[in-house]
């Protein structure tokens, strides 16, 4: 029997430190997220940002989560028997007023998305209101934290190599290596082969060495639902040779896709090139660098052009010599990514950081851009962002460009379905649509269309 009480006492024991801890770690996370406090560090920036992010976007979950948990307290007797409990209860208290808030300030990006779907359908019938609390849309949706693409098709892991391309990838790095270089297509099951949709070519982000094709997110889920056909690309992460083959690698997909995308039913020239992080940082880069022969080794003659931009804490400035960064993004570039030697800040690495940097490779003609970052990014200075929207509106003064600075957003924000990401979601589906849709070959129909898409391949080889 004493065995018995023992055991009770010290599971008791356990909830109560582990009530403890997670409050405190809670809280912390909370104050993080509202205030984005960020350290001189990069992967400090990193753990806080992936875990105050999940209170920013999620903090009516995680509301739900602390009341379960405090519930169970309860029903165990845990709550009225631990002073350490009683006393991290109040803690939770004052926690739960900072998530309240920033549950209110996710929801004020409505007000936000709609100010700019106003201006952009102004005067005209296509005029859309964004869902409120009043909206089975916002309950069924905006608050659900697992989504994933419905009514498509996915047709995964489709190779992007050449017979020649893929043994070269093989040699240097590995079997691996060539698996990365593959994308996924998402076709809505309303869309035939020959069907001239737009696509969404869309990279992930990750630095340039990590992530996934396989991180959507609200936005890729929304163009589907408007009958665009999606593609997610991955790319090389650890290529000996470090960047740019992620961006050449870039390049062999939209190759691909401009050959290949009539069978799932897209339009290969009615291309819009996106990506968060990283990957925005490279959809800026082939729109700035179209048929480059020394980006395009060995299909140097392939036309690379593409038609609108979707930038998503886009990576714009390496160079960084105003120092927003509160880290050295300079010399992680040029070590860690580019892998090349000497010191970050020598002529000819600033010379290949500013050839590498969207906001100096801007110029006239350009094509249209919306570039979405949040207020307060701790990995990707926001202020880049400004100041490359500004530099556009002053160089290509004949392009449109639409900038949405997302108040109370983290880096890549976006990623995780909340009413935040769905606002702004929603907000750069009707940019794209307002855009892009609607473009179609005029000369033939589309039943003759069809007639002439030829089966897929295997691409590339002889």
């Amino acid at each position: 029997m004493a065995l018995i009480s023992l055991g009770m006492y010290l599971a008791k024991s356990m909830w109560a430190v582990s009530y403890a801890i997670a409050s405190f770690v809670t809280m912390v996370l909370t104050w993080v997220a509202i205030s984005g406090a960020a350290t001189r560090y990069r992967k400090v920036n990193w753990i806080l940002c992936a875990l105050s992010i999940q209170l920013s976007e999620l903090p009516v979950s995680i509301m739900c989560m602390d009341a379960c948990f405090y519930t169970w307290l309860n029903v165990t007797g845990t709550f009225q028997e631990s002073l350490l409990v009683r006393f991290f209860y109040y803690t939770n208290l004052i926690t739960a007023i900072g998530l309240l808030y920033l549950f209110k300030r996710a929801f004020e990006v409505q007000e936000l998305g709609q100010k700019f779907l106003d201006q952009l359908f102004k005067g005209s019938k296509d005029w859309i209101e964004l869902p409120g609390l009043t909206s089975l849309r916002f309950w069924q949706q905006l608050l659900n934290p697992f989504q994933w693409p419905r009514d498509c098709t996915i047709y995964e892991n489709i190779p992007y190599w050449t017979q020649e391309e893929q043994l070269n990838a093989q040699t240097s790095d590995g079997w691996k290596s060539v698996l990365d270089m593959a994308l996924d297509i998402y076709q809505p099951c309303s869309v035939q082969a020959g069907d001239d949709r737009p696509v969404l070519f869309y990279m992930h982000g990750g630095g340039w060495t990590m992530g996934s094709k396989k991180l959507v997110g609200p936005l890729l889920q929304e163009m589907i639902s408007y009958d665009w056909i999606v593609v997610s690309v991955d790319y090389r992460l650890g290529a000996k040779a470090g960047y740019p083959t992620q961006l050449i690698d870039c390049k062999r997909a939209l190759r691909w896709v401009k050959d290949e995308i009539r069978i799932f039913g897209g339009n290969p020239e009615n291309i819009v090139v996106a990506g968060d992080a990283a990957g925005g940082h490279m959809a800026c880069l082939l729109a700035s660098t179209t048929n480059l022969p020394e980006y395009q080794p060995g299909f140097e003659d392939v036309d690379t052009t593409v038609h609108g931009v979707l930038g998503l804490s886009p990576v714009v400035n390496l160079v960084d010599l105003e120092n927003y960064s509160n880290h050295d993004c300079r010399t992680r570039f040029i070590k860690d990514v580019a892998r090349r030697e000497g010191s970050a800040e020598s002529a000819e690495n600033l010379k290949f950081l500013t050839e590498h940097s969207p906001r100096f490779r801007l110029k006239e003609p350009s094509i249209p851009h919306m570039m979405i970052h949040g207020d307060i990014d701790t990995l990707v200075p926001v202020q880049h962002t400004r100041d490359f929207v500004n530099h556009f509106r002053n160089t290509c003064t004949s392009t449109p460009i639409a900038y949405l600075e997302v108040p109370g957003g983290h880096h890549c924000f976006h990623l995780i379905s909340s009413p935040r990401s769905w606002y702004i979601a929603i907000a750069a589906a009707q940019w794209l649509n307002y855009h892009f849709d609607g473009i179609n070959n005029i000369d033939s129909k589309p039943d003759k269309r069809r007639q002439e898409i030829h089966e897929i391949v295997e691409w590339g080889w002889d």
